[in-house]
């Protein structure tokens, strides 16, 4: 068994922009092919570029706020409730253009 308390793990920025916080859960490697769960909150103005997994599904499901996504060209917006997978190969980028920060949990699982 492993227990985790929110409030006791450190605050790490995101690889693709460090500004933005995370905490993880589960780290890589604990558990088969799980990459990572954890969470985030991303700031009004904040963004992560766009980018893709050749070899990873990334699943985020929203706690709060509002936030912004492109995937392959198309563009969505998510509010608290709303879950979104993007599958390997998919060219996706987050941004948080509104007011309020926007609070995700999220995964990855390797395909390979």
């Amino acid at each position: 068994m492993k227990l985790v308390k929110t409030k006791e793990l450190p605050e790490v920025g995101v690889s693709h922009n460090a500004e933005i916080k995370k905490k993880v859960f589960i780290e890589r490697g604990e558990i088969p092919q799980l990459m990572m769960f954890g969470s985030a909150t991303f700031k009004p103005g904040q963004a992560v570029e766009l980018h893709k997994h050749d070899t990873m599904f990334e699943v985020f499901q929203i706690v709060s706020g509002k936030v912004q996504f492109i995937v392959n060209n198309n563009t969505i917006v998510l509010s608290k409730g709303d879950c979104i997978t993007i599958e390997p190969g998919e060219l996706h980028a987050q941004s948080n253009p509104f007011k309020e920060d926007v609070h995700w949990n999220y995964f990855g699982i390797a395909t390979d």
